[in-house]
C-alpha cells in the first residue's frame, strides 16, 4: 500500500470510529466518511484476533486486498476496515470477497 493512501494519525482512525457510517459484515467492519482531499485507508486489528504474528498476516491480507482494487474503489473519502475475530481463520480469497461486499454495500465501488 502506498504511503499517499495510508491514515496515520490517531485522530483520524478516532473520527472515522466516532463520524464514520458503518457496514458490518461476519468477518470485517467498514466505516466511511468524506474526505478533505483524495482517499485514504487504515486497517485495525485487535487482541481478539490472535497474538501478534495473527494480526500482522490478517493485516497484511487485509492490504493487500484493499490495494488490489484501489482503481475501482471511489476517491474522496476515508476508510478504516477493522478484523473481527474470524478473520483470522479465513484465507485470502475470502477477506478480499468480503473486503469487495462490504465496498459495494456502502456504494464506494460499482457492483460487478
Amino acid at each position: 500500500m502506498q504511503r499517499r493512501y495510508r491514515l496515520t494519525n490517531s485522530r483520524s482512525f478516532d473520527y472515522l470510529y466516532r463520524k464514520g457510517t458503518c457496514v458490518r459484515d461476519g468477518l470485517l467492519v467498514l466505516y466511511y466518511a468524506p474526505a478533505v482531499r483524495g482517499m485514504r485507508v487504515g486497517f485495525s486489528v485487535s487482541k481478539k484476533v490472535g497474538k501478534s504474528v495473527v494480526r500482522n498476516k490478517t493485516k497484511r491480507r487485509l492490504k493487500e486486498a484493499f490495494r488490489k482494487h484501489i482503481p475501482e474503489i471511489k476517491h474522496g473519502f476515508n476508510y478504516l476496515v477493522v478484523a473481527r475475530p474470524q478473520a483470522a481463520d479465513c484465507d485470502f480469497q475470502d477477506i478480499e470477497n468480503n473486503l469487495l461486499r462490504l465496498l459495494e454495500k456502502a456504494g464506494a465501488t460499482e457492483a460487478k
